[in-house]
């Protein structure tokens, strides 16, 4: 943090760093610039909370190297602009992302993301992807591009206005914390503590300290026969 880094967001239901290939500027297939505009997203929407993660990718040709067309927000450049693909999903669970609009310049581009993503964190349920959350929309993507492209609800506008909002008030919450002594207190457990738990041990593993995995004592095994009698 005194370097200038970020804590990132993996800790929270919200977007994850943005994957890209290498784009126009290094790659000969490239027709359009991946990498930056990969950037830009990351910037404008990290710290976003929503019900569930969000994985967003960038490609620079229809090769597709950066896989955009298996991750919730999917960008792939071609001759005349961006192609926007949603709702995809890897996992134990892979969906293939939805041609959502073909084309797009960049100031369209942010505009549907940016009402796309605020209508599924209005409309899904807690801890619900949004390969999910297609799913199981009444319509689905026919019905979604009448809600983000011809505002079919009259919510558009007022769905910029809460991702501005919620731009606005990006913080690192790491940092925030930090320099807060107020909320570091919650945390003062934890920081350069002089109370040793005997119980932990470390061990080398690839040149780095690990924690050795715990294996209780003798005396703190839970007897077989007490589980047993304790389920009847």
């Amino acid at each position: 943090m005194d370097a200038g880094f970020e804590t990132g967001h993996a800790y929270g239901k919200s977007v994850r760093t943005v994957k890209s290939c290498v784009g126009s500027t290094w790659c000969r297939y490239g027709v359009g610039d991946s990498v930056s505009f990969a950037i830009d997203i990351e910037n404008r929407y990290k710290g976003l909370r929503a019900p569930h993660k969000l994985k967003f990718a960038v490609s620079g040709c229809t090769r597709e190297c950066a896989e955009a067309q298996s991750k919730d927000i999917g960008v792939i450049a071609t001759e005349n602009g961006w192609n926007l693909y949603v709702c995809g999903n890897g996992g134990m669970r892979p969906r293939h992302a939805d041609l959502f609009a073909t084309d797009l310049d960049d100031i369209t581009l942010i505009k549907y993301i940016d009402r796309i993503l605020m209508f599924y964190i209005r409309t899904a349920d807690r801890l619900q992807r949004t390969s999910v959350w297609m799913e199981n929309l009444e319509g689905g993507l026919d019905y979604l591009k009448q809600v983000v492209i011809e505002d079919k609800l009259g919510v558009c506008e007022e769905l910029e206005k809460e991702m501005a909002s919620n731009i606005a008030k990006y913080q690192c919450e790491w940092k925030t914390t930090i320099e807060s002594p107020e909320k570091l207190k919650r945390f003062s457990h934890f920081i350069n503590s002089d109370q040793r738990d005997e119980k932990l041990k470390f061990i080398s593993m690839r040149e780095q300290k690990i924690p050795k995995s715990f294996e209780p004592s003798v005396e703190e095994r839970i007897p077989v026969l007490e589980l047993m009698s304790n389920d009847e």
